[in-house]
């Protein structure tokens, strides 16, 4: 299964030199740190929050692909996360990571179960002020919110996504399956939506 980052593009839309020849066979993380030098550049010798932060917000989009496992939901937190900080985007790092982390395991969970395709991918895009993250998975089973009872640890991940959330939703996968999305504004940040 390949797994980690692939292309990602800059505001312009031009697509940043991320994805070479072995990629694939490089681990997330590392692949996520040549995304994020060709994003902000080289890593600072100061820490993060030195930079300015003008410096560090551009529009980008990144896409990462995870097998279907429980251990992949914890490492695609920790490096959107930690891509949120790299970004400038540390007002809201935590919600998104949140929010996504509910979709992530809602996608191993139901998503990838009984499906030939054992593996979900990971969209965020930074535009306009407003940070747009997509889980896709290849079940084209809705998701639905319920009220959980007090007895069931389970059942909170979209009333979680609901309330961190501006805009949350789902439509139909390009190729079948779905997609599930949240959208946050980013705070200092116009948007044009």
């Amino acid at each position: 299964m390949v797994t980690g980052f692939v292309p990602c593009r800059d505001r312009l839309g031009e697509l940043m030199n991320v994805h070479f020849s072995d990629a694939a066979l490089q681990r997330p993380d590392e692949v996520l740190d040549v995304a994020v030098h060709n994003l902000v550049g080289p890593h600072p010798s100061a820490p993060v929050e030195t930079v300015p932060i003008a410096d560090r917000r551009r529009a980008f989009e990144i896409v990462a692909v995870y097998p279907a496992e429980v251990a992949a939901v914890s490492r695609g937190r920790r490096e959107l996360h930690e891509l949120m900080l790299l970004t400038g985007l540390a007002a809201i790092a935590d919600a998104v990571a949140l929010g996504a982390h509910e979709l992530m395991a809602n996608a191993v969970t139901h998503g990838c179960r009984h499906q030939a395709v054992k593996a979900f991918t990971l969209k965020v895009t930074h535009s306009s002020g407003r940070l747009r993250t997509e889980v896709q998975d290849p079940s084209g089973r809705q998701p639905f919110q319920s009220l959980p009872s007090e007895e069931c640890e389970g059942g909170r991940g979209l009333l979680l996504v609901d309330a961190l959330a501006a805009n949350w939703g789902v439509r139909p996968g390009p190729g079948g399956g779905k997609t599930v999305w949240m959208e946050l504004d980013v705070p200092g940040e116009g948007t044009t939506s």
